[in-house]
């Protein structure tokens, strides 16, 4: 039996969920007015201060402190997947939005950069007007099931999509449990790992594709995680021709993206305006419908944050795919844009 093999530690039940044996309400914590009204009376008197320099405390939060410390254990230690509804987004403008988010962020973990630009608060909406070749939160194509470089992830929606832009959550642990049982030879393929390309976010004097090996699935310390975004596997592998991807890798890729688009697993659903999903990088897997805009309503628009929690949770150090992680190290006059024929469907 394999290194990878034996050292694999089973998951924690909570993180086992399946949509065959949950509702999406399960997922779902709804918030009030009242929850909010504290903090939005705290950032108004703040808009003065630089967003970056809001902190967030049970002072400020007040009804809302109780709800976010719950949403907090269950993100760390249970499904690692919530969706909040109730944020007041048509009451406030979208600079009062990102501080309300930025300061439930920050009660949360510590917002990162999210890419080159150097953003800690990003937007998510389609650029490629003017940008063909923008990075994938940035434009408005499909996403297949992929993890980020933060410990959490958190999606603030102001306006959803005319048509498409359909969310897909899923449980990277139960995915792990099942092709483990079924395929252990796909499951050591997958616990190997492979090298990334950094899609030019890397640091200067710093190679575009990762020199190490980052595992799908890896335990550490008594902690089972998953790293997983197959572009850059994909195009790590079409520029550099002495990384190889055979046929059982392939496999072993389209196996995890069957059960992860299996509806036995995932939920699957359409943010509204006033709902948020948060998620554990490390334990779930996120995807993406493609969208489209139209003229006469507001374009799709959702805050982003990344967020690094304290303490740490303990993780294999080849999961990294940027230097300093968790995030993107910021470079100046760059911005996240990378021209490629490789396609992941």
């Amino acid at each position: 039996m394999s290194s990878h093999a034996t050292s694999w530690i089973a998951p924690p039940p909570s993180s086992l969920w399946r949509s065959d044996d949950t509702n999406l309400a399960d997922f779902r914590v709804h918030l009030r007015a009242e929850h909010f009204e504290p903090a939005i009376e705290a950032i108004r008197r703040s808009m003065t201060t630089p967003l970056e320099e809001l902190i967030s405390s049970e002072t400020v939060l007040g009804p809302l402190a109780s709800p976010l410390n719950a949403l907090s254990e269950e993100l760390r230690h249970g499904s690692g997947f919530r969706i909040v509804a109730g944020f007041p987004v048509a009451d406030l403008s979208v600079d009062e939005a990102e501080r309300l988010f930025w300061i439930i962020g920050r009660h949360l973990g510590e917002p990162v950069s999210q890419s080159v630009m150097g953003e800690r608060l990003g937007h998510v909406r389609d650029v490629t007007q003017t940008d063909p070749n923008a990075r994938a939160y940035r434009n408005k194509s499909e996403l297949t099931p992929h993890t980020d470089p933060a410990d959490l992830l958190a999606f603030l929606c102001l306006h959803p999509a005319a048509r498409g832009g359909i969310s897909r959550f899923v449980s990277s642990m139960t995915i792990a449990e099942q092709i483990r049982s079924t395929r252990p030879d796909l499951f050591e393929r997958l616990a190997t790992g492979y090298r990334y390309h950094r899609l030019g976010e890397q640091q200067p004097g710093l190679p575009d594709i990762t020199g190490h090996r980052i595992p799908v699935f890896s335990a550490f310390e008594g902690f089972t995680s998953c790293r997983y975004v197959r572009q850059y596997i994909e195009v790590a592998a079409a520029e550099d021709p002495t990384i190889t991807l055979d046929a059982l890798d392939r496999e072993a890729f389209d196996l995890l993206e069957t059960l992860a688009a299996d509806p036995t697993l995932h939920h699957e659903f359409t943010l509204a305006s006033g709902e948020a999903v948060f998620a554990n990088n490390f334990t779930v897997l996120h995807a993406r419908g493609a969208f489209e805009n139209e003229p006469d309503k507001p374009a799709r628009h959702l805050l982003r944050l990344w967020l690094s929690t304290d303490p740490k949770r303990p993780v294999t150090p080849t999961i990294q795919h940027y230097e300093d992680e968790p995030g993107i190290q910021p470079i100046p006059d760059r911005t996240p844009s990378y021209r490629t024929d490789v396609t992941v469907q």
